[in-house]
């Protein structure tokens, strides 16, 4: 928490609510003693304090003051979950932050022409990046619900335990014994269920990545005639995984419930002693109610302790991931100056690539032309735009641009003259102004409308205006996504256009559109496309073909 003000105020709250449950313990004894006294066996009627009519008044009264006590208790609580929430959702944001760096930090550094010189490899595959997502939010519960929710329920069970000795010092004591030796047994099966934890993530994850394989590919089931042998495929794993997470849940209520019980012996042992004289004198039979309400408001906290040690288990396990994916040092981005790069030759000289068996490519690009780069499949077509724009590192060769070598340089529009428009062409959860200014400096207004504009497609300016696109907002279609992507990389005003599929997926109008777009761009942009398709072939002023060495 960066504030230690508002951590005094949680502390503060928490400190009311756990007062406040203990004078509720105190009003339900002492409710409890008057109303049986008034109502209850002939030895309560008897008592001292007076006749069932004064009793009843008193009775009525401290129910007024539980109400009071009560609303108190409650606005206190609501604050305090105020702030574990938002104590947990800066934790979260912040290991976002951190694991987003990390990636990125993978493609800042400077990188060295062979493996054995040191250097990072490429980044997981989306599905470890999907889990260690999933990994931050478990840290966020354990933040909240353990390590915050556990000392409200500590700082419950003290005033409460206070209440106690007062009541029955000999008691209390029986309880603590109780409640340490079962405490001990209980930590053990604790550690056994962290190690459960972690397998049963580790075989959660890898049944989830197999079962959405066989859900994302359903047409080739389709065309093969294999939906029924699919469908077992998907029900096995289905069942394999909800028996992991049943048992898991099951052993996690287990340890819950068993805090509870624990209490229930504690209480029953405690006031077996008692009256069987082991303690000294035998308490009165309203010192033993008053005790015994008072131990079972005990309960709820106990078992919201038992629940935050879970949650701080699992937290603990899934912030070993987190670090072990975290734990190189995040490189600081280059402190690069904005570069006006100017329209010049793009060459590659017996450039050869970390992947794929394309054989050493040597091309000479003129300014303002369009390049189609074809090949078959797996030959490296996009290795060579992940390569230009400095995300893989060449085997060997040179890169240059207007006669600058390019080898040794970051990835980063300052540091290279391209802009990359990649073939899912993703967008951020943001308005298209957004967008489209992705690339420009911070400060430098975007114009989205006059990027669209040179594409002939300033129509989406009023139909997208303001509204928020992707995830939770408006639906983007590929052919819009294409163009926006597309602005993004004009917007740049980087003098190189790398478009790995433009035309992917898009129905025959929707093509014809983008390769128009594309078409304009002639003399103005050097344009470089990677293609299977035969279409962006026809546009080009040079077409490159790959081939295997």
């Amino acid at each position: 928490m960066r504030r230690p003000a508002t951590l005094f105020r949680f502390g503060l709250a928490s400190a009311m609510h756990a007062i406040g449950h203990a004078l509720l313990a105190l009003l339900a004894g002492s409710l409890v003693v008057a109303l049986a006294r008034a109502w209850g066996p002939h030895e309560f009627r008897s008592g001292p304090l007076g006749s069932a009519s004064s009793l009843s008044d008193r009775a009525f009264l401290l129910t007024g003051i539980g109400l009071a006590v009560v609303m108190v208790k409650g606005a206190a609580g609501v604050y305090a979950t105020y702030v574990q929430g938002r104590v947990a959702g800066e934790v979260g944001g912040s290991l976002r932050l951190a694991l987003l760096d990390a990636l990125l930090a993978i493609h800042r550094l400077r990188r060295p022409r062979h493996d054995d010189h040191g250097g990072l490899g490429g980044g997981p595959p989306a599905h470890a990046v999907a889990a260690l997502t999933e990994r931050v939010h478990e840290v966020e519960l354990g933040l909240k619900l353990g390590l915050l929710g556990g000392a409200r329920a500590a700082a419950q069970l003290a005033p409460l335990a206070v209440v106690l000795v007062a009541l029955s010092p000999r008691m209390a004591a029986v309880a603590v014994v109780v409640l340490g030796g079962f405490g001990a047994l209980m930590g053990r099966l604790r550690a056994g269920y962290q190690r459960a934890t972690g397998k049963a993530a580790r075989e959660r994850e890898a049944l989830m990545q197999a079962a959405d394989e066989a859900v994302r590919h359903a047409d080739l089931w389709v065309s093969y005639g294999a939906e029924a042998k699919a469908r077992a495929t998907v029900r096995r794993l289905g069942e394999g995984l909800s028996r992991g997470t049943a048992r898991l849940e099951g052993r996690a209520a287990a340890l819950s419930g068993a805090n509870e019980a624990l209490g229930a012996a504690a209480l029953v042992l405690s006031v077996m002693a008692s009256r069987a004289g082991w303690l000294g004198a035998v308490p009165s039979g309203e010192t033993l109610l008053a005790f015994a309400v008072a131990f079972f408001l005990a309960y709820r906290p106990l078992r919201e302790l038992a629940d935050a040690r879970l949650a701080l288990v699992r937290a603990q396990g899934a912030y070993g991931e987190l670090r072990r994916a975290i734990g190189h040092e995040a490189a600081p981005a280059p402190d690069l100056p904005a570069r006006d790069w100017p329209s010049g030759i793009l060459e590659l000289r017996e450039l050869r690539l970390a992947r794929g068996p394309c054989a050493p490519l040597s091309l000479r690009v003129t300014p303002g032309s369009i390049v189609a780069i074809a090949g078959p499949t797996g030959i490296g077509k996009t290795t060579l735009l992940r390569t230009l724009l400095g995300l893989d590192r060449p085997e060997g060769g040179a890169i240059l641009f207007d006669g600058v070598p390019l080898d040794d340089a970051p990835a980063g529009p300052a540091a290279r003259p391209f802009a990359w428009v990649p073939q899912d062409a993703p967008l951020l959860a943001d308005t298209l102004e957004v967008n489209v200014a992705l690339g420009l400096a911070a400060g430098v207004a975007g114009d989205a409308r006059a990027a669209l504009d040179r594409l002939g497609a300033s129509h989406l300016a009023g139909e997208l205006n303001g509204a928020r696109l992707g995830a939770g907002g408006r639906v983007v279609s590929g052919g819009e996504r294409q163009w926006i992507a597309l602005a993004r990389a004009i917007a740049t005003r980087q003098p190189v256009l790398l478009l790995d599929e433009p035309t992917s997926g898009l129905d025959p109008d929707a093509q014809r559109q983008v390769l128009e777009a594309i078409v304009r761009l002639r003399g103005l942009r050097t344009v470089l496309i990677v293609t299977h398709r035969p279409e962006p072939l026809e546009v080009a002023d040079q077409v490159v073909r790959l081939e295997a060495a």
